[in-house]
C-alpha cells in the first residue's frame, strides 16, 4: 500500500476545518500542513461531507467559507509534500448542522420515525439516496482530483476514498419501510411463520400481519434485561431480528455502493471507516445505551468485509471503564487482519483527545503505531487535527506527543516495506460475533462477557503468541488448518445463530490434534462435545498454588481429568477432555475475564494464613501454564543460540514474519534484546539491546541465518 507520490507507505491523517482556528485561520491552516508533514503523514483526509455547499460549488457557485477554506487546505497539502482524500459520506449526512456546521446535509430521501414524523437520515436502501451519494463523490473527484492521493495496491493504481464513515442502518416507518423490513424478516424466516410465532409468542396468519409495534423493539423506551437473553423472551427475538435486519441493509448498501462507485470511478478504493470509536470493545458509557457502542448498531464487520475494497475502523486503546490498554489495539488490529485475509489493508487508530481520558499519558504514540506494523498492516491512519466536538486536538498536544507520532511514522514507513508475508498465527480467537452485535452494556455482566475475549488474547501475548481474531463464518470455510490452538471464549448469544458447520469443524479441529481452551458455559463447545456442567459456588482455586478469582460465573465439568481444583468441594474447576488426538481445557470460570480484571479480593479470612494470589498479576495462572505446555514460542528462530529460552515477560508482544521479528514493549520496563539475532530497527535506539519501555523493534534476519 504505497503512496506513489511519497513512494512511501500509506500513512493519512484526518484534518477536520468546521471549528475555528481552522475554519477561517489561513495562517493555522499554514502551520498545520507543515506540522502534519513533519511528523511524516504523507496523505490528510479532508471532512467534506455531503453538505449543499459543496453541491452548490459543483454547480459553479461562489464557495462557502467551509469550502473555501477546505481547497485552501487541498492547496497547502500539495505545497508541503502531502496529498490529500477524502471522507466523502457519513452515517446519517451529518451530525453538525445546523450549531456547528451552517451548511446542511444532502441525503437524496430521508427515513420516517415511528411516531410518523421524518427523519434526516439515509435511507440506505434508497436508489435516491446512494444516487446523492454517488454525485457527490463524483463532484469531488472532479473539482479536487488534482494531487488527490493515489496507491499502488498489488501492482495496481487506486485512489483512497472513505466511502461512509459510521455506517449505521436504520429502519423506516412509512409504508416503504415496514414493506421492506417484512419482506427481510420473511426471507430471514425462510417464509416458515410458524418459527417466528413461536419466538414472538404470537399468533400471526403471515409476515404481512405484522405491525411496527410487533416486529421493532425499541430499547431506548423498552429495554431489555439478562433475563431476555437467558430466557430467550420475545422482546430478545424481535431485538434479534432488528438486529439482523440492521446488518442486512449494511451489507445490501455496500454491495450496492461498492457497483456504482467503481462504475462512476474504477479505480477508487472504497475503505470505509467502519466505527470510529472502536468495536466491540467500546467505552461503556454509564451502562447506557449509546449508539457508540457498536453491539447496539446491528454491525458485524466481518460479514461486510466482502462488499469493501478495505475493511477497517478506527480503534481507540482504551478499556470500556476507559483506562488505557494497548492491547484493545492490538486486539482490534487483528481484526481486521482477519477481515482481509487475502489483501492489503490499513489499521486506524486515535491519535487525538479523547473525551473519556487523556490515554497518551501512559502509553506512547510510538508505541501504538509499533503495533500497527507487528499487526501486519500495509498502511496507516489516524485521527485527528482539530475535531473539537469529539476529539482530534493534535494540535494542542505537546511537543513530546508530536515527536512520538514522528517517531513511529517515520520508522514504520521503513520497516513495513521490509517485512515478508504476515505475521505467523499458531492461535485463534473466536470473536464471539452473535453477542458482538446484539448485546449491549445495559445487560447485566455484558462487559465482563467482552472482557473475556480480550483476555485469552492479551493472556495468549504475554505467552508469546500473537493469535487471529476469527469469525465463526471462515470457521466454517475450514480457518482452522492453520491453527493449533482455539479459544473458545464467553459467547451469550451463540443460541441465536448456532452453526452446526462450525461445531464440525471444531470437532475435526480437536481430533486431528488441535487444542481448545473454553471459558465456563462456553456454548459452541458444549453443543460440539456434548460438555455438561453444573454451576458451582465462588470458592479459590488450586493449581499448583492457590488462586483468588474475582468473577461471578463458575462451573465444575462433569467429565473429563481435572488438572486444577476448587479449594472447598475438591470439584474440578479446570478439566482436561480428550477427544481423539487432542485436547479440550474446560474451564470453570472466565479465564480471559479474569486475565483482565481490575480490582482482586485479598484473601478471604476463611482461608486463614495460607497463600492465594491473584489471577491477573503473576502470569503463573492455570491458563498461562497449560498453553505454555502446548505450543512453542514463535520467536524461537530468532535466538542467536537455538538452545535457548525466549526471554519472556508479560507486557512484551511478538510477531513474527518470514524474515523478521517485530517486539513491542508495552511495558513499563526496558526489555533486553540481545538473545536474538538479526539487523534491528529500534523507535527509540539506544544501543544494540534496550529496548524502551513504550517503544518497539524490528528484527531482521538475514537471508543466511534464514535459511538455518
Amino acid at each position: 500500500m504505497i503512496q506513489i507520490k511519497a513512494d512511501e507507505p500509506y500513512v493519512s491523517l484526518w484534518f477536520g476545518n468546521f471549528f475555528e482556528p481552522a475554519f477561517s485561520n489561513r495562517e493555522y491552516i499554514d502551520c498545520a500542513m507543515k506540522d502534519i508533514a513533519r511528523m511524516g503523514f504523507n496523505c490528510v483526509l479532508l471532512d467534506s461531507k455531503s453538505w449543499q455547499d459543496f453541491w452548490d460549488r459543483y454547480d459553479g457557485k461562489e464557495a462557502s467559507p467551509y469550502v473555501r477554506q477546505q481547497e485552501y487546505m487541498i492547496k497547502k497539502c500539495a505545497e508541503n509534500g502531502l496529498c490529500h482524500h477524502f471522507l466523502s459520506i457519513y452515517l446519517n449526512g451529518d451530525n453538525l448542522y445546523p450549531t456547528i456546521r451552517f451548511s446542511p446535509p444532502v441525503i437524496g430521501e430521508g427515513i420516517t420515525d415511528i411516531d410518523g414524523h421524518p427523519l434526516r437520515y439515509y435511507r440506505y436502501w434508497s436508489e435516491k439516496a446512494q444516487a446523492s451519494m454517488v454525485h457527490h463523490v463524483k463532484g469531488l473527484l472532479s473539482l479536487y482530483g488534482k494531487n488527490h492521493a493515489v496507491l499502488r495496491i498489488a501492482g495496481k493504481e487506486c485512489m483512497p476514498m472513505c466511502s461512509m464513515w459510521d455506517p449505521i442502518a436504520a429502519a423506516s416507518f412509512d409504508e416503504n419501510g415496514q414493506t421492506r423490513y417484512r419482506s427481510v424478516l420473511k426471507e430471514r424466516y425462510h417464509g416458515d411463520i410458524t418459527l417466528l410465532n413461536n419466538r414472538y409468542h404470537a399468533e400471526f396468519q403471515d409476515f404481512d400481519s405484522l405491525s411496527p409495534a410487533d416486529y421493532w423493539q425499541d430499547i431506548q423506551t423498552a429495554p431489555l434485561c439478562e433475563r431476555d437473553f437467558v430466557e430467550r423472551t420475545p422482546a430478545f427475538w424481535r431485538y434479534w431480528d432488528n438486529q439482523q435486519y440492521k446488518q442486512y441493509e449494511l451489507q445490501f448498501y455496500f454491495s450496492a455502493m461498492q457497483e456504482k462507485l467503481h462504475a462512476a470511478c474504477p479505480s477508487l478504493l472504497l475503505m470505509p471507516n467502519l466505527s470510529q470509536w472502536s468495536i466491540f470493545l467500546n467505552i461503556n458509557r454509564r451502562n447506557r445505551f449509546d449508539l457508540w457502542d457498536t453491539a447496539n448498531r446491528g454491525i458485524d464487520p466481518y460479514r461486510l468485509s466482502p462488499y469493501l475494497d478495505q475493511a477497517t475502523f478506527t480503534t481507540v486503546p482504551q478499556m470500556p471503564d476507559g483506562t488505557p490498554n494497548p492491547y484493545v489495539t492490538d486486539y482490534q488490529n487483528s481484526m481486521m487482519r482477519m477481515m482481509n485475509p487475502e489483501r492489503e489493508f490499513s489499521v486506524g487508530f486515535y491519535l487525538g483527545r479523547h473525551m473519556a481520558y487523556d490515554i497518551y499519558r501512559e502509553i506512547t504514540p510510538a508505541e501504538i503505531i509499533g503495533s500497527a506494523a507487528a499487526s501486519g498492516a500495509d498502511g496507516i491512519h489516524a485521527y485527528g487535527y482539530c475535531g473539537l466536538d469529539d476529539g482530534g486536538v493534535m494540535h494542542k498536544l505537546s511537543p513530546e506527543f508530536k515527536q512520538s507520532v514522528a517517531d513511529g511514522v517515520n520508522w514504520i514507513k521503513q520497516v513495513i516495506p521490509r517485512r515478508k508475508g504476515r505475521p505467523k498465527c499458531k492461535t485463534a480467537d473466536l470473536f464471539p460475533s452473535q453477542m458482538a452485535i446484539a448485546e449491549g452494556y445495559t445487560i447485566e455482566g455484558n462487559e465482563r462477557r467482552r472482557i473475556d475475549s480480550l483476555g485469552y488474547f492479551q493472556a495468549l501475548c504475554d505467552c508469546g503468541q500473537y493469535p487471529d481474531v476469527i469469525h465463526i463464518d471462515q470457521i466454517e470455510a475450514g480457518v482452522l488448518s492453520k491453527y493449533k490452538i482455539l479459544i473458545l471464549p464467553s459467547n451469550s448469544c451463540y443460541h441465536a445463530e448456532p452453526s452446526s458447520l462450525a461445531e464440525e469443524a471444531v470437532r475435526v479441529f480437536v481430533q486431528q490434534g488441535g487444542i481448545v481452551f473454553r471459558s465456563a458455559f462456553e456454548p459452541l463447545s458444549a453443543s460440539a462435545f456434548g460438555i455438561k456442567e453444573q454451576a458451582h459456588p465462588w470458592e479459590c482455586i488450586r493449581f499448583i498454588e492457590g488462586w483468588i478469582p474475582n468473577g461471578p460465573v463458575f462451573s465444575s465439568c462433569l467429565q473429563g481429568e481435572g488438572v486444577a481444583f476448587f479449594e472447598d468441594s475438591g470439584l474440578p474447576a479446570v478439566t482436561q477432555i480428550s477427544w481423539g488426538k487432542g485436547t479440550v481445557y474446560a474451564f470453570g470460570y472466565e479465564a480471559g475475564a479474569e486475565y483482565c480484571t481490575k480490582e482482586n479480593q485479598a484473601v478471604p479470612a476463611s482461608y486463614g494464613n495460607r497463600a492465594y494470589y491473584p489471577i491477573n498479576l503473576s502470569g503463573e495462572d492455570p491458563f498461562s501454564v497449560l498453553l505454555r505446555r502446548c505450543i512453542k514460542h514463535p520467536a524461537l528462530r530468532f535466538l542467536k543460540q537455538q538452545e535457548q529460552a525466549v526471554p519472556q515477560r508479560r507486557g512484551i508482544l511478538f510477531s513474527a514474519f518470514d524474515n523478521g521479528l517485530f517486539i513491542v514493549n508495552h511495558s513499563s520496563y526496558p526489555y533486553d534484546t540481545s538473545a536474538f539475532a538479526g539487523k534491528k530497527q529500534f523507535i527509540h535506539p539506544v544501543n544494540e539491546s534496550v529496548l524502551l519501555p513504550h517503544s518497539a523493534v524490528w528484527i531482521e534476519r538475514s537471508s543466511k541465518s534464514q535459511s538455518h
